[in-house]
């Protein structure tokens, strides 16, 4: 098999070029602010980075429809049939996978506002 520079590069072009491209598309805040519910508490800051790159959690854990989106791009301030509420969405996901880990337990572990 001959080797053929030309083609090599381009194939290296192309390579890093998706890479830098999918790593634009998919990029993650570093957190997110999530939004009230209707309590009280001071809403919780989600350290998203955190949560994919130290705790491994993966993109499905959280976002079970296999779609990137906002929680409450489905979830709203009330059940709507089977979809269950934001808060509720909120604390089931949450709150289960803190029960099978060391996550944070406790309302003021989580709802701490963010920091000044």
């Amino acid at each position: 098999m001959r080797y053929d520079r030309k083609k090599c590069s381009t194939l290296v072009f192309l390579a890093v070029s998706l890479c830098l491209v999918s790593g634009t598309l998919y990029s993650i805040d570093d957190t997110v602010v999530l939004p009230k519910t209707g309590h009280r508490k001071p809403p919780i800051v989600f350290n998203h980075k955190a949560h994919a790159e130290y705790y491994g959690a993966k993109c499905i854990d959280c976002h079970h429809t296999g779609k990137n989106l906002k929680c409450s791009s489905c979830h709203l301030s009330r059940d709507q049939g089977a979809i269950i509420n934001l808060k509720g969405a909120f604390h089931q996901q949450c709150q289960g996978c803190h029960r099978k880990t060391s996550g944070p337990k406790g309302c003021g572990r989580c709802h701490q506002g963010p920091k000044h």
